[in-house]
């Protein structure tokens, strides 16, 4: 009984973390351009162009 009470909420926790992440699109610069702002106010950090790594 007390083992549920502990694995349950630790299990609902792992479970929204592991949502979260695959729902969040995560996506960054990588070191190569500063962050810039377009015309209509967005804030941008890497150009959609550059998929490629740099090796």
């Amino acid at each position: 009984m007390i083992e549920t009470v502990i694995i349950i909420p630790i299990l609902w926790i792992v479970m929204v973390v592991i949502y979260t992440l695959l729902l969040k699109n995560i996506e960054g610069t990588k070191g190569i351009t500063s962050e810039y702002q377009t015309k209509d106010g967005t804030k941008r950090t890497a150009k959609k162009d550059r998929e490629d790594f740099i090796v």
